[in-house]
């Protein structure tokens, strides 16, 4: 599967800024969970996947619709179509769920909810469970992941959303107001309260919020029988094997040129995930984007892209975001302290380090 990191784009709260700021912003993603099924989207070596069941007498049932301010599509094939069709309701009606919990393009969702006031009693488990998890990758990285970087988001997004925009981006003041806003020590979180201890904070699940909700489907169709499925959500989690002679086939794309392939892995029960600063920018020049580094204010151009193969979606998504802006040794260390974690660097001359 061709893999690019085409994150949720946080909209800033007026629609006349939204419309004008992605024009620059990539915002297509799918989902395709099938047992046999081709696209455009995906690249996979002879591209069918064997479920535990007989598919002679299979046929495709899919499901299009949006998840998370996007595209989506689910197709899975299944001797019973009845049985297929209620399947992806279950995960359509999951993917809903969650969506209200983590979309920044939904008002009432929780976190926007968070935003807002600045707290969130009673959070549902799976917002505690994200934002806990969250907050302890920001500790083992040292704060290169960190979700209260909303603050810069809106900053950037107001800028370039004016036609008279310098496309060096905002000015220094600015940039270190935001910045004293973006701190994930300053969040408290319990069972009973997530809570910002300064005024000005704001929160943005878009490094992570797809890898934990491509884990829940993918656990979801575990659950319902299901062994060797590709789950893909803008990132992926490969269950299994394609077929029992070949595990999964996915492969990421040259940042300069995305119609070609840099790189391919066989993955088997793991994830892969995929961040770059193309997938969303901000100045013509691709100079200002979405993946900042949170110690600084800037977006981070030391790679063209990072990808992350790790067991979880939730773990490569996070880890990918966070590698972006760190140094090839610190993304040693933290390989060093997780199992079955790796990490391809596509450096700036697209020379590819694996790590």
């Amino acid at each position: 599967m061709t893999l690019v990191e085409n994150q949720m784009s946080a909209p800033t709260r007026t629609s006349k800024m939204k419309k004008t700021v992605t024009k620059n912003i990539s915002r297509r993603r799918m989902i395709a969970i099938s047992a046999s099924f081709t696209g455009a989207a995906v690249v996979s070596l002879n591209p069918s996947l064997a479920l535990s069941k007989t598919l002679n007498k299979s046929k495709p049932v899919t499901w299009h619709g949006t998840a998370l301010g996007a595209q989506a599509q689910i197709t899975l094939t299944h001797n019973d179509s009845n049985a297929a069709k209620n399947i992806l309701n279950s995960c359509r009606e999951e993917i809903s769920r969650l969506e209200h919990l983590f979309s920044l393009y939904q008002p009432q969702s929780a976190i926007c909810q968070l935003n807002h006031a600045g707290e969130l009693n009673n959070p549902a488990p799976e917002m505690l469970e994200l934002v806990s998890n969250s907050l302890t990758i920001s500790s083992q990285t040292n704060g290169a992941f960190d979700i209260t970087v909303q603050p810069l988001w809106q900053l950037y997004a107001n800028h370039f959303s004016k036609a008279s925009a310098k496309q060096s981006g905002p000015d220094t003041l600015q940039v270190n107001q935001a910045l004293g806003h973006v701190d994930y020590r300053q969040l408290e979180v319990s069972t009973q309260r997530i809570h910002f201890k300064k005024d000005g904070m704001g929160i943005t699940l878009n490094g992570i919020a797809q890898g934990y909700i491509t884990d829940k489907i993918s656990s979801l169709l575990r659950a319902a029988g299901y062994t060797n499925v590709l789950v893909y959500l803008g990132e992926t989690y490969a269950m299994g094997r394609k077929s029992p002679s070949q595990p999964w086939i996915a492969g990421i794309q040259d940042p300069e040129n995305q119609k070609n392939i840099l790189k391919t892995f066989a993955l088997e029960n793991l994830a892969l995930a995929t961040s770059g600063g193309y997938g969303t920018t901000f100045s013509t020049t691709g100079e200002h984007h979405h993946l900042f580094d949170p110690r600084t204010g800037h977006s981070t151009n030391r790679y063209r892209s990072v990808s992350v193969i790790a067991p979880d979606a939730m773990s490569a998504d996070a880890l990918s975001t966070a590698f972006s802006s760190m140094s090839l040794h610190e993304i040693r260390k933290v390989i060093e302290r997780r199992q079955n974690v790796r990490a391809t660097i596509v450096q700036s001359n697209n020379q590819v380090l694996e790590l």
